[in-house]
Parts: C-alpha cells; structure tokens; sequence
C-alpha cells in the first residue's frame, strides 16, 4: 500500500495563504493611499516621505523636522488661459480640478518636488504634445497661473509633470497643456495674420506675449481682444520733445481689435545697449537717460509724449528693458527716447534729463 507524505499538502496549503494575504496586503495598501482632506504625516531629520495619493498626484520631499499636510480639491480654479512665466497660448486645464497644498506650519525649508500624471491619449485627443505639459502654481495675487520653465520636469516614461527644487509646497497647483507643436517659450512675430496674431481672453486674470526682440506684455482685460504688432521705418525728429533722440530709427506700432478696451497692463520695452554706447559713449547709466514716449495709432505728423515717468522703471543689465505699468490702452505708437546726446567727455545740466524712473 503506498504512503503519501502531507508535507506537499501543507506547502500547498501554506502557498495559498500567503497569496491570499499577499493580494489582501496588497489591497489594503491601495486603500489606505490619502486623498483630499487626509493628513499626511511628513517624516523629519530629512528622511524621504514619498507619499502617493489616489487619483495619481505624488508628493516627493526631504524636510528638517516633522510636519504634517493637507491636499485639497478645487473645483473651480482660475481657468488655464491665464499663464504667466512663458509665452504662447492657448492653454488649456488637462484636470478639472486644482490641488491646494497646506502644511501645518511655514516651510521653506524643503527639498521637495511635485508630480501630476497625464493620460497621453487624453492630451493627444485635446491636441497637446507631452513636451507642452506644464504643473503651474496658482500666482499671490490670483491673476495667473505661474510656469517656470527652470523647474520643470517631463517623465515621459512614467506619464507625469514636475515641479522639482522646490523648497516649500503650500500653494495651489494645475495641470496645463498648450496646444501649440512648438515647446517652451513661444515668440510672436511682428505683423499681421493668423500666426502673428495674440488672442487675449476677457477676464479677472493675467496673459502674457513676447515678441522676437524681447518686447513682452502682461495684460488684463475685461472684454476678449486680440493684438497684433508692427515696425515701422522713419521718425521725424520734429515730432520729439526738445533735447531728445530716438534710440531706433523705428517704432513700434501696437493696434487691438477694440481700442476702446481699457485694460491694466504692464509692458517690457526692450533697448539696444550697443545704440545706446554709440551715441553717448561717455554717458551715465541707461536709467537716467532712456523713457518711452507714445502718440495715437494713427497720427502722421503729431509729438510723441513721454509716457508718466512715475509708472516706468529701467530694467538693466542683464535684461535690458524698461517697464511701464498701469497701461490703460495699448493701441499706439511707442519709441524711446534719450535724453540729449553729447560727445565725449561733455557734460548735461540735469534739468534736462528727462526721468526715467529707477532700476
């Protein structure tokens, strides 16, 4: 009569169970992952707390001490349209909701990042290349969604959008995609036409374009519009105040699809420091000699006037701009204008140095 060992019955036996606690470990696991309103418990002595959520968010960061976080759904944030940090549009929002992350305390002092997942046939159906994902943060004064192109990070292998060196987390974060087939920044180019055109959308939040030589925009407005920008050649010097020079021998032309639009905008003037050296070789520095001036659309013969030197700042080297704020109408004609030139070695009385603002 043969005789069968039970020790292959109970390995057997032995086997089943921990695959059956392996795949309830398991699914315990998946549940226990925090979602909106759970406090997550942050580790201190910079040991790593990597800490996936349910719907895919992942929060990765080192801090000095224990700390404690809240992630939260909105439901309703700032539309994608309004970005700022880089150019080119349109955006569009790739979740419908945004994370608001609170800490119990203050900390700036975090090495930490940030991860959103994309779902590539989603973004190929709303026509957004993986390159053109963005995590955008929610800006202090709630006019824009903020995009720094220095911290951000694509893994494609992984299907997720980072932010990374980030040494604080509290604020408020989307997921944004342009559908452009360019990446990075986008530069307008100066002209009329489809492609040359800058589509503003009406609202309570900030946009933003830039031009091929620097010149950049911030704008907010009420009513939708569009914009577009062109050079022109030749400016009389009669039509300049007394005792200035144009620095370029063109202007700019700025022309919306509603002048009548008042909006509250910034601009970016950019200069040529090398024009600048060549007529005042000895001059002193370009905040005390560079202002924009303006006149009508469409004027042929009138005066440009300096635009109010209270609302302009010279933004030096390395960016070479000057910044005026609180613009009301973009529609115009705009130059810049130095104050009168002089020849090595000569000096200006400063009455006649037309202000200029400071850096």
């Amino acid at each position: 009569m043969a005789h069968f060992s039970p020790l292959p019955v109970a390995l057997a036996v032995l086997l089943c169970l921990t695959c059956c606690f392996t795949a309830v470990l398991a699914q315990n696991v998946t549940e226990t992952l925090p979602t909106f309103g759970d406090t997550v418990e942050i580790l201190g002595a910079m040991e790593r707390t990597d800490q996936d959520f349910k719907d895919g968010l992942a929060l990765d960061l080192f801090s000095p001490k224990n700390r404690t976080l809240v992630v939260k759904q909105n439901n309703s944030p700032l539309p994608a349209q309004f970005i700022t940090g880089t150019t080119g549009e349109p955006f569009v929002a790739l979740f419908t909701y945004s994370y608001i992350i609170q800490m119990n305390e203050t900390a700036n002092d975090l090495i930490a990042k940030i991860e959103i997942p994309y779902d590539p046939v989603q973004l190929k159906k709303m026509g957004v290349e993986e390159a053109n994902t963005y995590v955008a943060t929610l800006a202090p004064n709630k006019m824009s969604w903020v995009i720094d192109e220095t911290t951000r990070n694509v893994h494609r292998s992984e299907n997720n959008t980072r932010i990374i060196k980030m040494t604080s987390m509290d604020g408020e974060y989307l997921l944004v995609g342009r559908q452009t087939v360019d990446t990075s920044n986008i530069f307008v180019q100066y002209g009329q036409g489809a492609t040359r055109t800058v589509n503003m959308t009406g609202g309570s939040g900030l946009q933003q374009a830039e031009f091929i030589d620097g010149l950049r925009f911030s704008v907010q407005t009420n009513k939708s519009m569009t914009m577009n920008v062109d050079l022109k050649q030749g400016i009389n010097p009669g039509t300049l105040p007394a005792e200035t020079v144009s620095l370029n021998s063109y202007m700019w032309i700025v022309n919306t699809s509603d002048p009548s639009v008042r909006t509250n905008s910034e601009m970016l003037v950019p200069f040529n420091r090398a024009m600048l050296t060549a007529l005042r070789p000895a001059g002193s520095s370009p905040s005390t000699m560079l202002t924009v001036a303006k006149r009508a659309l469409n004027a042929t013969s009138g005066q440009f006037m300096p635009v109010n030197p209270n609302l302009q700042t010279v933004r030096e080297l390395p960016e070479d701009r000057i910044q005026i704020q609180n613009v009301n109408q973009l529609d115009g004609q705009y130059i810049i204008l130095v104050t009168q030139p002089k020849a090595v070695g000569a000096t200006i009385p400063a009455a006649n140095i037309i202000a200029g603002g400071g850096i």
